[in-house]
């Protein structure tokens, strides 16, 4: 079955825009109208309007067939419960039916239930109950020689409400169609968010799966999306893959040649080779653990501060002046080889510039851990904070003092660009500040793996 066209929902983003917009305004009328009618509704049913509709014809029949003297008493003697009759020679009251629904509505009840009333003046109207709580009919018809029967219908519709209840009513109406609204656009926008959630799982080279929804120039978007996810991806693999091949092939050549610097009889000459070649080797290494950024290491449960003393403890070893501050015990949920290779870089860094080391370790058991690995060296201008985390960046030769000599190996650039990644895909975070001892503060804050999964 085919719906006509204006009953499909639009597939456009305009067009659905227009039809949350229409449905909230249509809402709202129609929410007014109810609040209308519940205000102005009837207390008077049909079979006890056709009663007073019949009691009145018997009072016409009696006023006219009895002198002017005895009819105002005649109408007191027909007096019914919620109908009050008498008979007036002339009035001032005028008929309010035209201009009121309820009035014209019983008009019609009246005379419907007693045909002989049609064609007499019929004069209604409205006065405020005894009680306050309702409002009374008050009516007119006309006998033949011009005099009138009035006649008063008690509790015939209830009193409007107060202001403040009708504003209330009002108030809570918009919240209504306000709230429906915004269901109608949270739902409208979804898709985008979801669109928004697969850009972000792109970024951490993760596999999104791009269901296409909502209108039709999101489902157009998702499903280019969707395509360059996949492009995106297979690159990225690929690339990698490449790299990490490369890297393979290269390390052959380079113990080849080590092996040659060493029989060279210039040993200086052969000496300064083998430098060369260990830091080819070394960006190599860095290069690698860049492009992985430990993603093909499981999470598993270990003990930090264990981690950390062991890593001061071989420093210590190896003659660096490095101090352990914190816990004896610390359980986290993590990549324990990616955060042993981001303290290793962080230490390899303070070693080159500083001569005192601290590592401090703070946080919470099964929740996130905060290492801070801080030295006494020159640090790192806060201008170049930023700069420094960027792959293949170092600082300028007159920017920081290498402690270790010229002859030293110099860095990829990769230590930091390292870390930030790796953090990144594990919902982490680096800092660089001013440390205590006067060098630079790095500070790495890593969640548990469980607790950033929920």
């Amino acid at each position: 079955m085919v719906l006509p066209a204006f009953l499909r929902i639009p597939s456009g983003m305009m067009g659905r825009i227009v039809m949350v917009l229409a449905g909230a305004i249509l809402l709202e009328l129609l929410g007014n109208l109810l609040l209308h009618r519940w205000q102005d509704r009837e207390l008077l049913d049909s079979s006890r309007a056709q009663i007073i509709a019949q009691q009145l014809l018997n009072a016409v029949h009696v006023a006219e067939a009895a002198a002017p003297p005895d009819r105002a008493r005649l109408m007191h003697s027909l007096n019914m419960e919620g109908l009050a009759l008498n008979w007036v020679p002339s009035t001032v009251i005028v008929d309010h039916s035209a201009a009121q629904e309820q009035l014209a509505s019983m008009r019609r009840w009246l005379v419907q239930a007693a045909p002989e009333l049609d064609g007499r003046e019929l004069r209604l109207s409205l006065l405020p109950a005894h009680d306050g709580q309702q409002r009374d009919l008050v009516g007119l018809m006309a006998l033949r020689d011009g005099s009138f029967i009035s006649f008063r219908i008690s509790s015939y519709l209830r009193a409007p409400p107060p202001l403040w209840f009708v504003s209330l009513l009002h108030v809570l109406l918009l919240v209504i169609v306000f709230g429906l609204a915004l269901i109608m656009i949270r739902n409208l926008i979804r898709p985008l968010r979801d669109l928004a959630a697969a850009a972000d799982e792109t970024g951490r080279h993760h596999v999104y799966r791009i269901v296409p929804a909502g209108p039709l120039e999101v489902r157009r978007l998702a499903r280019a999306f969707d395509a360059m996810q996949t492009r995106l991806i297979k690159a990225m693999d690929d690339n990698t893959q490449a790299l990490i091949v490369v890297s393979h092939d290269l390390r052959t050549p380079i113990q080849r040649m080590k092996l040659r610097a060493s029989m060279l009889e210039d040993t200086d000459t052969g000496e300064m080779i083998a430098h060369d070649l260990s830091e080819m080797e070394d960006f190599i290494d860095s290069t690698l653990a860049y492009v992985r950024s430990g993603k093909d290491e499981q999470p598993r449960l270990i003990d930090v501060a264990a981690m950390l003393i062991t890593i001061a403890d071989e420093a210590s070893d190896r003659g660096v002046n490095v101090q352990y501050i914190g816990p004896g015990s610390f359980v986290l949920h993590t990549r324990p080889l990616a955060l042993t290779r981001m303290v290793q870089n962080l230490m390899e860094n303070a070693r080159r510039y500083a001569e005192r080391i601290e590592i401090h370790l703070l946080g919470e058991e099964s929740h996130y851990a905060q290492i801070q690995v801080e030295d006494d060296g020159p640090g790192i201008p806060q201008a170049k904070w930023a700069e420094v985390v960027q792959p293949f960046r170092k600082l300028e030769a007159s920017q920081a003092i290498r402690r270790d000599g010229p002859s030293a190996k110099q860095g990829a650039g990769l230590g930091l660009a390292f870390i930030q990644r790796t953090l990144h895909e594990q919902s982490g975070s680096l800092t660089l500040g001013t440390s205590a001892l006067g060098g630079l503060r790095a500070s790495i804050h890593i969640p548990d793996s469980r607790a950033a999964e929920q």
